[in-house]
């Protein structure tokens, strides 16, 4: 199948997506026009669409609410290739619209997260035209760079279970997570500064400095030295870090935690704000998001479950009928 960017095929594409989507509205609603069914605040349900997710490069293992999506290539190290890129990239653009998915974990298959850029897609001897050839590394940069666009976009939480090697755009997409837990074998560095590119690249020079702080971003940045688990916690750029062999099934624990104790679209809101607040947004705009996203949350059916929980009147009501006051994708 033919992806989103010119002259590169791959098994996913950009428009699989929304094609589905569309397909799946039109069918629902006979936009056809028999019998059309207007789209009301007030409806019973809406038609939102189930997304099969069948990939080569990726794996997706639906626990529940939390989906863990795994780098599928571990003979490369899960190095970043066309094929993969595209798959991933389709994956974060129909998530997004899966009402099924809470939390989302991302890891990679084998020893190492993501080792970079796979150069085997790379050519590696200078062409004669080196016009082509710019359009065409351009066309490889942005989709690249896509993938941390579609995270970014991606309303659910996304946690990194990261081990082994995150080097390059591996680095940038363990910064694009929303929380990590590193494995003991974790190393990240900007490798392409050793072959004479930018130590900066896929919002890596975004992230990092709010992350770590700017000083020790550049220490990263700026020096190909591979930095560890350890060094990385202490400088705050992981919540934990632990075995290895545990590193996915400890971070499928935070996201199950984080499913059970909240509502759907408060954490989706949540998430909304704080990534608001990492653009620079002033500090007004972010408390006027604030407060619109309470008003939304506390008239939703969660929204007012909370409020009747939290009541004295229904103390014993909560304690005798738990399970009317559970959280539902409402």
């Amino acid at each position: 199948m033919i992806g989103p960017y010119p002259g590169i095929m791959g098994a996913g594409s950009m428009s699989t997506a929304r094609a589905q989507f569309a397909a799946a509205l039109g069918k629902r609603y006979d936009i056809a026009g028999k019998g059309v069914r207007s789209m009301s605040v007030y409806q019973e349900d809406y038609h939102l669409p189930e997304f099969a997710y069948d990939y080569e490069k990726l794996k997706i293992d639906r626990r529940g609410p939390v989906y863990v999506c795994s780098f599928n290539d571990a003979a490369n190290l899960n190095a970043m290739s066309y094929h993969q890129m595209a798959e991933f990239n389709d994956f974060l653009i129909k998530v997004r619209m899966d009402k099924d998915c809470r939390v989302i974990v991302l890891t990679g298959e084998g020893k190492s997260f993501c080792a970079g850029f796979n150069l085997n897609d790379l050519a590696l001897e200078p062409p004669e035209d080196m016009g082509r050839i710019q359009r065409d590394f351009y066309i490889m940069q942005r989709m690249c760079s896509d993938q941390i666009i579609n995270m970014r976009r991606c309303e659910q939480p996304i946690i990194g279970a990261l081990k082994g090697y995150a080097v390059g755009g591996g680095l940038s997409i363990s910064c694009a997570c929303d929380m990590r837990v590193l494995g003991e074998s974790f190393k990240m560095n900007a490798g392409y500064l050793s072959i004479g590119y930018t130590g900066t690249d896929m919002g890596g020079a975004f992230f990092l400095p709010k992350i770590v702080g700017y000083a020790r971003a550049c220490e990263i940045l700026m020096n190909p030295e591979r930095f560890g688990a350890e060094k990385l916690y202490e400088w705050g750029f992981a919540n934990k870090v632990v075995a290895d062999d545990d590193v996915v099934e400890e971070a499928v624990a935070l996201a199950q935690r984080m499913c059970d104790a909240t509502a759907p679209f408060g954490l989706r809101l949540t998430k909304e704000c704080l990534q608001a607040s990492l653009d620079g947004t002033s500090f007004e705009n972010v408390v006027k998001m604030e407060n619109r996203n309470q008003v939304l949350a506390a008239n939703t059916n969660d929204g007012r479950m909370g409020v009747g929980k939290m009541n004295p009147k229904n103390k014993q009501d909560v304690k005798d009928n738990p399970e009317k006051y559970q959280f539902h994708n409402k």
